[in-house]
């Protein structure tokens, strides 16, 4: 019996052992080099990702991509900015204990990657308990843009760790496929990713209680009742499509819908332009944030709060076309732009450090 030590967390699917596992990918890890690979290969090391979270964003770089693969992202960068930027964005530490990572890999996503890009057959409760498993971590894990209700994220893990135990004990899985039903509906565009700038993105829509991922290549649409659910779903312009798309309930192969790209272009559009405004929401939060630190710490005489064409103008030089993605995203770059503003709006000459 593994024990855990004092304060350590348990696994987060089986509840019993220790979570000591690091480096587990929340979103399988093809899904994420297929967005991100710098030449499109799709393979593992190659990946450019840029993560969008709450109040940062953030960068991964593989650890094969070569200098001038990054080179248009990032100014010449040192070893230890290198070596920080290959931290994986895409995977956190002692959320699963070793057995239950293993057996995700081996019972679900090797199955599934394999089936879907390779040609091979699966099990269609294997490519059940596959969705089952990359709705459920996200939903569990990431939480910002898609939270389903606890009863149904936690009925999602309860299956998923029965999948588990019934496969090693060589038992039917059926009655987890029964109650209570949860279905899906898979698009897919061959190679999107390999010509189109790629991205991960996914939301819960309360009114239909439809999930919509978009991995790069691959749409999933996910609900709990399928009567009525699929026709209420909206997701940018692919709702026709997520209709017409075979239903998936683990008891037949799997099936889905191929979409040509364009199909694609046209969700990414309204994707890509409601980020940009999360974007600029987060940034306007973090400008006021600073602001209150440097009136409290160092210029007491600054107004309450900053003027608007204040906050216009740190903006603009946080969207300074001249300075690279990779560049962008840094704390020292966001100084630099909030100091900037104070020189330039209120006349300020800062020279001490914020």
């Amino acid at each position: 019996m593994v024990k855990s030590t004092p304060g350590q967390k348990k696994c987060a699917i089986c509840q019993d052992h220790p979570a000591d596992k690091t480096n587990s990918h929340i979103i399988p890890n093809f899904f994420l080099t297929m967005v991100s690979s710098v030449d499109g290969s799709y393979r593992r090391g190659k990946e450019l990702l840029y993560t969008i979270g709450d109040s940062t964003t953030k960068a991964h770089l593989g650890s094969e991509v070569l200098e001038h693969e990054w080179s248009d992202s990032f100014d010449h960068m040192s070893e230890e900015r290198i070596e920080e930027l290959k931290k994986n964005a895409g995977s956190e530490d002692f959320i699963f204990c070793s057995r239950c990572e293993r057996r995700l890999g081996e019972y679900l996503e090797s199955p599934w990657h394999d089936h879907m890009f390779k040609g091979r057959k699966i099990s269609p409760e294997t490519a059940y308990f596959f969705w089952v498993s990359v709705l459920w971590r996200i939903s569990f894990f990431e939480g910002i843009t898609l939270k389903l209700p606890h009863h149904f994220e936690e009925s999602l893990r309860k299956r998923l760790l029965g999948f588990i135990l019934a496969k090693e004990s060589k038992s039917s899985v059926t009655h987890l496929i029964e109650k209570p039903p949860f279905y899906y509906k898979v698009l897919y565009c061959k190679d999107y990713s390999k010509n189109h700038p790629g991205f991960v993105y996914y939301e819960y829509d309360k009114k239909s209680n439809c999930a919509t991922l978009l991995l790069g290549d691959v749409v999933a649409c996910f609900a709990f009742a399928p009567k009525y659910s699929f026709q209420k779903c909206c997701f940018y312009g692919l709702e026709k499509a997520i209709l017409e798309a075979p239903l998936n309930n683990g008891t037949e192969p799997e099936k889905y819908l191929c979409v040509n790209s364009s199909a694609i272009d046209n969700a990414s559009e309204p994707i890509v332009h409601y980020l940009q405004k999360s974007r600029l929401e987060t940034d306007r939060d973090n400008i006021n944030k600073m602001w209150g630190l440097v009136r409290k710490h160092l210029l007491p005489g600054l107004p309450t709060h900053p003027d608007n064409g204040f906050i216009a103008i740190v903006i603009n030089h946080l969207y300074d076309e001249d300075v690279k993605n990779g560049e962008r995203i840094t704390h020292e770059f966001f100084v630099k732009c909030f100091r900037q503003g104070l020189e330039e709006y209120y006349k300020i000459p800062f020279k001490r450090s914020l």
